[in-house]
């Protein structure tokens, strides 16, 4: 295997242990290693050697996080798709924030729902909600730092 194939498949196992599926992170990293700014979806059956329905299902999933968008080209019947050129990575970890929201909500919810709070389950519980209130914390501020940041940039040019 080329380099290129390795790196594929290097973001494919590194996906997978993020919980993603292997073929969304070999989506993302042939989009990172073609030459191409544009992929078809054929291509993508091809490249990948992977099933229609496959690429189809991450290719969604891909498009619904905003890492990749599709394109379509006048005069042609193919769709394209591409590494978002205008993706916003402080509204993804915004939305994170969002589902942070939903988790410590749904760990109070049923902390108080449990009938003994001073045993190990509840103690977890206690543990993940005060990790999860301090990451939150810690998570405007970094995404504040970071629209600071690109802010300043967008003023330099």
């Amino acid at each position: 295997m080329n380099d290129r194939a390795n790196f594929i498949e290097e973001s494919g196992l590194f996906f997978e242990s993020m919980g993603l599926t292997r073929m969304s992170g070999r989506i993302l990293g042939y989009l990172m290693v073609t030459d191409k700014e544009k992929v078809s979806f054929e291509e993508f059956t091809q490249v990948l050697q992977a099933s229609k329905s496959s690429i189809s299902t991450n290719l969604k999933a891909l498009t619904g996080v905003m890492f990749i968008k599709t394109v379509t080209i006048p005069g042609d019947r193919k769709t394209y798709y591409e590494l978002s050129p205008d993706i916003c990575w402080s509204d993804i970890l915004k939305k994170r924030t969002h589902d942070l929201k939903v988790m410590i909500t749904l760990f109070k919810k049923g902390y108080h729902l449990r009938s003994n709070t001073k045993d190990q389950p509840s103690q977890w519980i206690e543990n993940a909600i005060s990790f999860y209130e301090w990451l939150l914390q810690e998570m405007g501020n970094l995404i504040e730092k970071w629209e600071k940041t690109i802010e300043k940039d967008k003023n330099k040019n």
